[in-house]
């Protein structure tokens, strides 16, 4: 499914029996991290807005909803279709409305609005939010006099700017939607309603309207009027004429005629990866000219559309020469004469054209607004002659594993952007009764984007039970050491949780699988402070490092709330040996805890030489490995105090390796007890499915 990025291309699905056509995919390409890096837009069901429930759209290989042709099992209201992209209908009423809320991209919508027999109906839109084109070729709605897609066109509205009220010339107007496959914007609102023909003034210059027995219009026109509308007036003597303007090269043009002042109008058209350069119009003047200056049809390419997080700077045209020996030969030896014949490149004079669009041979540089994030697709892009441009599309994401600062404090102080603290309300009590609610730290999480967190299944369910807990009930901080610290009151960031994520094969009595994504109501903002962790390169294998880092919140009891600011909830860092399974098993035995390690678990405990003494069962923790990632430049950001020197071409960043998941001898915490750890690479597929 995956190959070289073509950004206007399809690749289309056959069946290898039959040879029949059953769908199609979008081309998607590959970064160094193996993560699929899409030209366009990938119409998986995450970003489907109109799909009320969906398939299993995702990016991974084996998903078959574009060969089935069925995006969604159900739409959302007004929606139709596989891929809930078709709406509209027909509408016979007096006076009504219709609406286009917050549409997708790749939309068809049509409507067809009808009245009573013999009468005609207003259309006025009161809001217009689509993409702005100069000709609305992308994002608009088409407007026709009748009841079908072949009816006269009345006007093709695009923007903000509302069109003036629009009035059939019959009982029935047709109405078109379309959209591209690049972004939505809010939509459209437009009422209509049924008058009579004479109550639009259909007769022009002074002409009398008369209704028929049938509800239709006659004109009784003035002196020197005639036509069905008295739209025609009787030549003068000196009109206005002018000569035939010349054809537009690449391009077509169009006249139009105003009826009432009888004046020629020529509107100009380029064809298809052509952009006009110049007018639009040109009109003939009394005095037998033409305003204006000739357009031209330029070949240029459309800007492509960026995130806000991407900085941009554009290059004037630049054509390269290439020449072979046989060419310098020719330049040498017939250099005037081929200066006489060949105008140089040069020389040529480039037009200007609409915002949005560039000459051909022009580059646009790229780059992340922040060392925050990293830079995914092409540095440099530039317009070719085909009217494509080069290289693959642009974005930047949040870099992860990365620590911010030097500092010249132990790895015990360090602050970890992705560490996150997940806090549960739960109820007061007091003599048996109620009285309110109070938020107490539960756990520790891990920040995997800027929408998800990673915590054990056991901190975010009821005790021995697989239903999570209402989502209303917790909140997750992040960006702050020290939670009770009140002197930066702008660091730390309260989220609240939309939706908990429990792993299908979570057991609450042996706690296999203990694991859990919690999705984030509102965004993390990125900054030194708050940035996510990497996930392990590979799924499943072998832990071949034997010692890592562990932090978890210290506090001096197992609850404690997050008003209690006497109470210190401070993150503290330790190292940790890790061990056989068989070893820890063992030593559970000996000390008569029967508990089964499985090989969705890693076991650990405190190393000889940790700095600081932690407790991870008291309030959970992460644990943390440093990894070597191949890197072709170097990075702005620093790993640990007290790291070795190492190579240049090789970059390290933190992965995710555990989550605390049981343990026991909590009160005591006895450094040379076991405690059990959720393997984190055993998981990755899985949170990076969930994680979207």
């Amino acid at each position: 499914m995956c190959r070289s990025c073509c950004e206007y291309e399809k690749i289309v699905c056959k069946c290898p029996a039959q040879g029949t056509k059953v769908g199609y995919a979008v081309p998607c390409c590959r970064n160094a991290l193996h993560q699929c890096d899409p030209c366009i837009i990938h119409q998986g069901c995450t970003i489907f807005d109109n799909c009320k429930s969906c398939g299993n759209g995702t990016w991974e290989a084996q998903d078959d909803f574009y060969v089935r042709g069925k995006f969604c099992t159900e739409c959302r209201q007004g929606w139709s279709g596989g891929d809930c992209l078709t709406c509209g209908g027909i509408i016979k009423r007096l006076q009504g409305h219709i609406t286009l809320e917050s549409y997708p991209i790749n939309a068809r919508c049509e409507w067809t609005l009808q009245v009573r027999r013999g009468m005609i109906m207003e259309l006025s839109f009161t809001e217009l939010s689509l993409e702005f084109d100069h000709s609305c070729r992308y994002d608009y709605i088409e407007v026709r006099d009748g009841d079908s897609a072949n009816s006269p066109t009345i006007g093709r509205y695009c923007g903000y700017e509302t069109p003036p009220p629009i009035r059939s010339s019959g009982d029935s107007l047709h109405i078109r939607f379309v959209s591209d496959g690049y972004n939505n914007f809010d939509g459209f609102f437009a009422t209509f309603q049924e008058i009579s023909a004479c109550s639009s003034y259909p007769c022009l210059n002074g002409g009398t309207c008369f209704l028929d027995p049938v509800q239709s219009f006659r004109c009784s026109c003035l002196p020197g009027y005639t036509g069905t509308r008295c739209e025609n007036k009787e030549p003068e003597p000196a009109q206005r004429s002018c000569s035939p303007l010349p054809n537009l090269h690449h391009g077509y043009s169009t006249m139009v005629l105003d009826l009432g002042e009888a004046v020629q109008t020529v509107e100009f058209f380029c064809s298809n990866s052509y952009v006009l350069s110049g007018e639009n119009k040109r009109t003939c003047l009394p005095n037998g000219t033409w305003s204006g200056q000739q357009p031209i049809c330029v070949k240029a390419c459309r800007e492509p559309k960026v995130s806000k997080l991407v900085r941009r700077r554009v290059l004037k045209p630049h054509v390269h020469s290439r020449k072979s020996p046989l060419h310098r030969l020719y330049s040498s030896n017939m250099q005037g004469l081929f200066e006489r014949i060949l105008p140089s490149q040069e020389s040529q004079v480039f037009g200007e054209l609409p915002s949005g669009f560039h000459h051909l041979y022009t580059s646009i540089e790229y780059e992340c607004v922040s060392p925050l994030y990293q830079h995914f697709g092409s540095a440099k892009r530039t317009c070719l002659k085909t009217g494509k441009w080069s290289g693959r599309h642009v974005s930047c994401s949040p870099v992860c594993g990365k620590l911010s600062s030097v500092s010249s404090q132990p790895p015990v102080h360090t602050h970890w952007p992705w560490h996150a603290a997940i806090y549960r309300r739960f109820p007061n009590r007091h003599e048996g009764h109620e009285e309110g609610s109070d938020w107490q730290l539960v756990c520790s999480g891990a920040l995997m984007n800027q929408w998800s967190v990673v915590v054990a299944a056991h901190c975010v369910s009821e005790s021995g039970e697989l239903q999570p807990v209402s989502t209303d009930d917790l909140k997750v901080a992040i960006g702050k050491n020290d939670l009770s610290d009140l002197k930066d009151v702008k660091k730390p960031q309260y989220i609240q949780v939309s939706n908990i994520l429990i792993h299908p094969n979570y057991n609450p009595v042996g706690f296999d699988s203990d694991l859990a994504v919690l999705k984030l109501q509102d965004r993390a903002r990125i900054s030194e402070d708050v940035l996510p962790v990497c996930l392990p390169k590979m799924q499943g294998g072998e832990v071949i490092t034997q010692q890592s880092y562990i932090t978890g919140w210290s506090t001096t009891g197992q609850h404690q709330s997050v008003s209690h600011t006497d109470h210190a909830e401070r993150a503290q860092t330790g190292l940790i040996e890790l061990v056989d399974n068989i070893q820890c098993e063992r030593q559970y035995i000996e000390n008569r805890v029967t508990v089964n390690i499985t090989d969705n678990m890693v076991c650990g405990h405190q190393h000889p030489h940790s700095p600081s003494t932690v407790c991870p069962v008291t309030t959970g923790g992460i644990v943390l490995m440093l990894s070597p990632v191949p890197s072709a430049s170097p990075n702005s950001f620093s790993l640990t105090p007290q790291e070795p020197k190492r190579d240049n071409d090789v970059n390290y960043v933190w992965e995710l390796l555990g989550l605390v998941s049981f343990g026991y001898d909590t009160h005591d915490c006895n450094p040379d007890l076991y405690t059990v750890y959720a393997r984190i690479p055993n998981f990755k597929n899985w949170i990076q499915q969930n994680i979207k």
